[in-house]
């Protein structure tokens, strides 16, 4: 017996929730909250999980095509971004995990977005806990979320459609409450404006 080929969904484009937030801010725990509590499947998304999976090569070099910050990263989250709407476009509910760290990567996803049902939460946390959990995992160099925050200002770009405090780290209650917002969500979206 052959297997049959999977048929794509007929339900047209699927709906995003982008939570954005500092490193450490508790993203990807409200993300997996989230898919927790939806009463459908939501694929979670983030840069962290290809990163994880050995995505990107380990050669990292102080110049040319191995040199991270002006040549394989931008290339990178610009190849990330990208896939967001191939995903979404192919039916596929998400929640994606991000630190919009540039005003030039919100306009970036905001074109690329454009005309998807996209849901902005700003995650934010207290940094004295960022910081606290940055040390707790060992996997981050402390300061990172703080830097977000402060320098690279990163909840200073636009409006979110909602604003989130993990400070308490209560994820349940704070995945519902986004819930209960997002089922409520007005058209006019922040991340278009």
């Amino acid at each position: 017996m052959q297997p049959c080929e999977p048929v794509p969904s007929p339900r047209g484009p699927g709906r995003i929730i982008l939570l954005n937030g500092a490193s450490s801010s508790g993203k990807s725990t409200l993300a997996k909250a989230l898919q927790e509590v939806l009463d459908e499947p939501f694929l979670h998304v983030s840069s962290d999980q290809l990163v994880a999976a050995g995505f990107l090569p380990q050669r990292r070099e102080e110049e040319g095509p191995f040199e991270w910050w002006r040549q394989m990263r931008p290339r990178f989250f610009a190849g990330f971004h990208r896939c967001l709407p191939a995903l979404a476009e192919a039916g596929n509910d998400l929640i994606v995990d991000h630190i919009i760290e540039f005003a030039s990567w919100r306009k970036d996803l905001a074109r690329l977005l454009a005309g998807l049902d996209v849901f902005l939460v700003g995650v934010i946390c207290d940094l004295d806990e960022i910081d606290r959990r940055e040390r707790e995992r060992a996997d981050r160099r402390v300061g990172e979320g703080r830097s977000h925050v402060l320098v690279d200002g990163i909840h200073t770009f636009g409006p979110c459609d909602l604003e989130v405090d993990t400070t308490t780290g209560a994820v349940g209650e704070i995945a519902e409450s986004i819930l209960s917002v997002w089922r409520l969500r007005a058209s006019d979206r922040a991340l278009a404006r």
